[in-house]
């Protein structure tokens, strides 16, 4: 696959509207780009994202770029609000990447002059988009890395100085795994000496239900902040907290990222698309099941193996 030049002090513009834990992904091919250009790169996102993006070093977010010139333009996703940006901007160079050539719609064959998507497989996301950006690296490959979130990110009235973060809850509902087994792994963490377990999620109504159902079992040694975080504040405790645990999603890219230990259950998804194995970042797949119900949908994970994994990364 030979690598196309993008000069010195080029103009870059990249597109990625993605979820959180996706642009967390990104970085190292943002990193490359900006490497390679000796300049910062714009990304277009979702607003929300700011701060997420503030963390990452060269990378600077812009809101428009129809009618706006630049030497290249990449985008990572299929989405035809980016292709539209892309078909509006102005660029010699515009590449897509996609994880599936399924994911090619008719506007972003008309948008990008280049399209690449010789499927993910079970390529780790972040290097797929790292070696498919294709241009000659100034540096060498490695994983995602953010800088560590100003104090001023901490929580109104968060006074914990030790404590675990747990994230229970992802996008799909069928990641989820029991709250009593959570409960059970929480405890055996605090009886391994965790002064305290702190439980967030998402905003969605059953993604709090769910996560609070830990919290009350976990009574005065948790404290619950489900759906009550904003993203500068959840940045801040994932990067703070001795450890994170959770299932597949943001709270996991993100500590490791930041450089933490993290224990991430796997149940639909493929841990070698979402999870770079280090010593301090480990991944446990669950196991197909027969039996199902209304917080499993048939994919089990025995709590004492999740509980052993849990302490043995605590004390590591």
């Amino acid at each position: 696959m030979p690598a196309h030049d993008l000069r010195k002090n080029a103009r870059v513009l990249v597109i990625c509207h993605k979820q959180l834990g996706d642009m967390t992904l990104l970085e190292p091919a943002l990193r490359k780009l900006v490497a390679t250009t000796g300049r910062p790169v714009e990304l277009l996102t979702r607003s929300g994202h700011a701060p997420l993006i503030s963390l990452m070093d060269g990378v600077k977010m812009t809101s428009r770029a129809w009618l706006r010139a630049f030497d290249a333009i990449f985008c990572f996703d299929d989405l035809d609000k980016s292709a539209v940006h892309a078909l509006f901007a102005l660029a010699p160079r515009k590449d897509l990447l996609l994880r599936s050539p399924i994911e090619l719609t008719k506007l972003g064959r008309r948008a990008f002059f280049e399209v690449r998507a010789p499927g993910i497989g079970d390529a780790y996301l972040a290097r797929y988009n790292w070696d498919y950006t294709v241009i000659e690296a100034a540096e060498a490959w490695r994983p995602p890395v953010l800088r560590r979130p100003d104090d001023a990110w901490r929580p109104a009235g968060f006074a914990e100085s030790d404590f675990v973060l747990l994230n229970s809850t992802a996008g799909w509902k069928s990641k989820r795994w029991q709250s009593s087994s959570w409960i059970e792994t929480a405890k055996a963490l605090l009886d391994a000496g965790v002064p305290r377990i702190v439980v967030t999620s998402g905003g969605q109504d059953w993604q709090r239900e769910h996560s609070e159902k830990i919290a009350r079992g976990l009574g005065d040694r948790a404290l619950y902040l489900g759906g009550q975080t904003r993203l500068e504040e959840f940045l801040w405790l994932t990067s703070r907290a001795r450890m994170v645990i959770g299932v597949d999603g943001a709270a996991s890219h993100l500590s490791a990222a930041f450089g933490g230990k993290n224990l991430t259950l796997f149940f639909r998804t493929n841990p070698h698309n979402w999870h770079f194995p280090t010593a301090n970042s480990v991944a446990l797949l669950a196991h197909p099941s027969d039996e199902a119900n209304e917080e499993d949908a048939g994919y089990v994970l025995e709590p004492d193996e999740v509980s052993a994994a849990a302490v043995a990364l605590l004390r590591a």
